[in-house]
């Protein structure tokens, strides 16, 4: 869920292993999609190039594996 907070109304039901992308790391993620792009481009080969591509999928952290964790944070109840 994109969303400005982390913490759930004390009526919602959020579920169990629920993430948010605050505002902090919305910017964060904008920033590594640019880094990455910027990368690529410095060499227009590279965009052909799967393993490149890997790489800098990898080195900012934007594979299926790390994006989440890397690109969010866990949400909790209101206290």
């Amino acid at each position: 869920m994109v969303h400005p907070s982390r913490v759930c109304d004390a009526k919602a039901t959020p579920q169990p292993g629920m993430r948010v992308v605050t505002q902090a790391k919305y910017e964060l993620l904008k920033q590594a999609a640019v880094q990455y792009a910027v990368a690529l481009a410095s060499d227009l080969g590279r965009w052909g190039d799967e393993q490149a591509v890997a790489a800098q999928l990898a080195h900012y952290r934007l594979t299926g594996d790390r994006l989440f964790d890397t690109y969010s944070v866990a949400a909790r109840t209101s206290a």
